[in-house]
């Protein structure tokens, strides 16, 4: 076995049969598993090198890194037993990656829904740059550190470190989907695809905040971020950010999504360093790249009706600026969650569907093409 998590480590935390991840029935062992980890409790059991944790906080500025790992497995073994069969047997991996204020959380029971339809796949969610269990070593980061590009560059050398990303000529090259979500969609457009095999990584990008076009968005996203970096400095402005522009960005975020979305927004909020959130919003809103190429494959964009913070028209227009074809771009009903079904069923729970179907439809299209290459 040559990855490093599924040869030598063992489950840091198990999350028992209340999770949103299990499915299983009393006295039963669930069979969608999670588990919990962080590079810092992988070092401690020497799976691994201190030295690849310091080199990995040098480059990236992340004091640690969380992810859960969840996979199927209805029989009767223990979750350390079945994970590092699951990882050995996997066909290829799905990477969630939240956007601004979230957390892998932010996800629910998509993840768990993957797996159970496809039980070959595992599916790997992070917490990214800042958040969650993802904190920065400061609270005042970079600029360079916290926006989509920097997010992308630490899920890469993350994966790196725990062994998975698939190199040339390493005898174990597994396919790998991305989806990500706003923030963490537009990180997708920046994955450094010199460092993957060819034909073997896709992306699905879900309401991805993309600003280089949208000057008013540029704009409120910057003062907004501004904003909230001054109220560390006045408790007056600190307490009207607190009590009353979180609540209703968070409530803009997520309008129509579920209640747990928003809960852990807020909860994360709460929790995170102003200065952490004050310059990852002003990154969003200070995003310039020149994107444009002959295509993009293996990738698909959707984009909501009724999102607030990623405009339609514009991202529309960068795509085709960038030129992504027609047939790589969904345009839903929803708001900026459009995938978490909350208050308007209606319109969430078919794109929920649409877009678990789009990730199942990649993932199988990009093992196909695998073992393909391997006959």
């Amino acid at each position: 076995m040559d990855d490093k998590l599924s040869s030598h480590s063992y489950p840091e935390q198990a999350v028992d049969g209340a999770s949103a991840f299990t499915a299983g029935l009393p006295g039963q062992p669930a069979p969608v598993r999670r588990v919990d980890y962080t590079l810092h409790g992988l070092a401690d059991r020497g799976v691994i090198s201190g030295e690849a944790l310091r080199a990995f906080t040098d480059e990236t500025w992340l004091a640690d890194f969380a992810w859960r790992l969840v996979w199927y497995d209805p029989g009767p073994r223990p979750d350390a037993e079945s994970a590092v069969a699951a990882m050995d047997g996997a066909s290829g991996f799905v990477v969630f990656v939240h956007g601004w204020d979230g957390s892998g959380e932010v996800w629910e029971d998509l993840p768990a829904l993957l797996v159970r339809e496809n039980p070959r796949l595992v599916a790997l969610v992070p917490d990214v740059n800042g958040f969650g269990g993802t904190p920065f070593t400061t609270d005042l980061p970079p600029f360079d550190k916290c926006g989509p590009p920097a997010v992308m560059a630490a899920v890469e050398r993350w994966l790196d470190v725990i062994g998975l990303r698939p190199r040339p000529g390493n005898g174990r090259v597994r396919p790998f989907v991305f989806v990500g979500h706003s923030m963490g969609g537009a990180a997708l457009f920046f994955l450094d695809e010199s460092g993957w095999p060819v034909g073997q990584v896709g992306r699905i990008a879900a309401a991805p905040a993309l600003l280089m076009n949208d000057r008013q968005r540029q704009g409120f996203y910057r003062a907004l971020g501004a904003g909230i970096h001054l109220s560390r400095l006045n408790n007056l402005l600190d307490r009207v950010v607190e009590n009353l522009i979180a609540p209703r960005l968070i409530d803009v975020l997520a309008e129509w999504g579920s209640e747990h979305v928003r809960a852990e927004h807020y909860r994360v909020y709460k929790s995170t360093p102003e200065g952490v959130i004050a310059r990852t919003f002003t990154a969003l809103g200070r995003l310039d790249a020149d994107l444009a190429r002959a295509s993009w494959p293996d990738f698909v964009v959707y984009l909501a009706h009724r999102d607030r913070l990623v405009g339609l028209q514009p991202t529309l227009d960068l795509l085709e600026a960038i030129h992504f074809s027609p047939h790589q771009i969904r345009i839903v009903q929803g708001d900026h969650y459009f995938f978490s079904v909350g208050s308007r069923p209606d319109w969430h729970a078919p794109n929920r569907e649409r877009l678990l179907g789009d990730v199942l439809a990649m993932s199988a299209r990009l093992v196909s093409r695998h073992l393909g290459h391997n006959q």
